[in-house]
């Protein structure tokens, strides 16, 4: 009889997700068939989306028909470019009240797991096109009991990552015991248009139905680990911070997460979603006029979606960071630590960051009293979103952060970002001399200016036979290093609060596309290293081997 040969039977999972191996009867040799065992201790990872990455539905409408936010593609994102889904289009229908989070979305096919256990794990509610490469990355890197020796926990065994904080390679035995443990990916998709706070709640709801749904089974499971995307990190932090469900997480890994706010909110009210790729991407013009193209289409979703209004820099990110320049003279807002009233609900300026004339395009009453009622009640609910949903928002969640928290921010010149926004004048007439302007109190010539640009009338100052004069405001591109969304200052905000930070050259969006650059499989590579030291905390649970 000659050597016994071992043959490596693979692991395929039913419907359940649950385990099983298959093996074929063949002719007696001298191989003996060898199972590698799954794991019964579960440690599931629940990923959290960013702004607009979770597919929505019309609630309430037959599917076929409904109207979606769905981010599978570029072809199923494609409908939102069009000219028919206008302002008005966008105020029916992308609003908190009319949405609900869809389950329907891609998920794919890749993956020895089954469609079936895929929608189970909400892998349906969030965008294929932002995030499925991640998720089939992460799944597989961290449940690849088939290829222990050589996967991808292994390669950080001698990988510097170079964070700025924390830098610490695992050790073998770390990576070793994570091995142990079974580490599901889930996906927790929210309605982003409304407020994080409620996202935060089914959060807390999803993290209770996955631990409750594994135990029901007999498995072992205790807490989760929670991976963040954008927006998803604010949504997180109120769950475990403000709901106090910290005792449940084991920790959190926070990608290109807007820590204290980014001030492009403010932009993409006065001039819609900003387009930083080159003239001939066809691809970036039409994402950004997905988003919206201009101060109609954008007042119209913001104004009454407290989610994104609460992506607003918050009183953390300090003062005068709105500027307006006429010649020399700067002004700076705020400058009271309050860009809720100095900035936000200012109305009737032409610098102010929500229109009033925009808030609503389904107000067609043609009696100006009538319409003026209407503009007057719409105001109401936009400032009434700011008081009570955002800046409350910003104050809970205010330099707090889970105890075990890991975070990697963007920050390079390539995608630089707005830390501040400046309006810059045209330098107005010569007529009007050494006279200073009032431009803070100058008044808008024409509503139809919904981009970059304000045309107003600005007074002048002391005695002279010029009484105002006309002055064309631009605003800035952006001007601090980032990602292309969050600037440097937000990104880095957490370092106090961080067990390890990571600072790449990544755009904001597709951070964690591992294939896009050798910065993101960095990104995606921390977050690795991440869950592997964060589920070392797993031996103070009842998860440890010796209970």
């Amino acid at each position: 009889m000659g050597a016994v040969t071992a043959r490596r039977i693979p692991v395929y999972y039913d419907n359940r997700g649950n385990p099983n191996w298959k093996s074929i009867l063949t002719r007696p040799d001298d191989s003996i068939g060898v199972c590698l065992m799954v794991p019964d201790r579960i440690i599931p990872v629940i990923f959290v989306p960013g702004v607009m990455g979770s597919n929505l539905i019309e609630k309430g409408g037959k599917k076929d028909k409904a109207v979606k936010w769905r981010m599978d593609s570029a072809k199923s994102a494609l409908p939102w470019a069009s000219p028919t889904r206008d302002a008005a289009f966008r105020k029916r229908y992308l609003n908190p009240a009319v949405m609900d989070v869809d389950n329907d979305g891609e998920v794919p096919a890749d993956l020895p797991l089954p469609a079936e256990e895929l929608r189970r794990r909400g892998w349906g509610e969030v965008g294929a096109m932002s995030y499925s490469t991640f998720l089939v990355w992460l799944e597989t890197a961290l449940n690849d009991f088939d290829n222990h020796e050589d996967g991808e926990r292994l390669r950080l065994l001698n990988l510097d990552l170079g964070a700025m904080v924390g830098e610490a390679k695992p050790s073998k035995d770390e990576i070793g015991l994570s091995y142990r443990y079974r580490f599901p990916v889930y996906a927790c998709g929210y309605n982003w248009l409304d407020s994080n706070a409620n996202s935060a709640k089914r959060l807390s709801g999803r993290i209770d139905e996955i631990v409750k749904r594994y135990r029901a089974e007999g498995k072992k499971c205790e807490k989760v680990i929670v991976v963040t995307h954008s927006m998803g990190g604010l949504v997180a932090r109120h769950c475990s911070e403000v709901l106090g469900r910290n005792k449940d997480i084991f920790g959190i890994v926070h990608g290109v997460m807007p820590a204290i706010g980014a001030a492009a909110v403010y932009r993409r009210f006065k001039a819609g979603t900003e387009d930083s790729t080159a003239w001939y991407n066809a691809a970036g013009a039409v994402a950004a006029s997905v988003l919206g193209n201009d101060a109609a289409e954008m007042t119209a979703v913001l104004s009454s979606a407290p989610g994104p209004m609460q992506l607003l820099p918050t009183a953390e990110y300090g003062n005068g960071w709105l500027k307006i320049k006429d010649g020399a003279k700067e002004y700076n807002l705020p400058q009271q630590g309050n860009p809720y009233g100095e900035i936000y609900t200012v109305r009737g300026k032409w610098w102010s960051m929500c229109e009033e004339h925009l808030i609503n395009p389904l107000n067609t009453e043609r009696e100006l009293k009538k319409r003026q009622v209407q503009i007057d009640k719409d105001w109401t609910t936009f400032t009434n979103l700011i008081n009570y949903e955002v800046a409350p928002f910003h104050k809970k969640i205010q330099g707090k952060y889970h105890p075990n928290t890991h975070a990697f921010f963007g920050s390079s010149e390539a995608h630089r970002a707005y830390g501040t926004v400046t309006w810059k004048g045209d330098g107005g007439s010569w007529l009007r001399g050494e006279r200073e302007a009032d431009v803070p109190n100058a008044r808008a010539l024409d509503e139809r200016e919904i981009n970059e640009s304000r045309t107003v009338a600005a007074p002048l100052k002391d005695q002279g036979w010029l009484k105002a004069e006309h002055q064309t405001y631009t605003i800035s591109k952006p001007d601090e290093v980032g990602d292309g969304t969050v600037p440097h200052r937000s990104g880095i905000a957490p370092r106090a609060h961080c067990t390890s930070l990571l600072q790449v050259n990544v755009e904001h969006e597709p951070a964690y596309r591992h294939g896009e650059g050798a910065d993101n499989l960095r990104a995606c590579r921390f977050t690795l290293r991440a869950i592997v030291k964060i589920s070392q905390a797993v031996q103070q649970t009842s998860l440890r081997y010796d209970q």
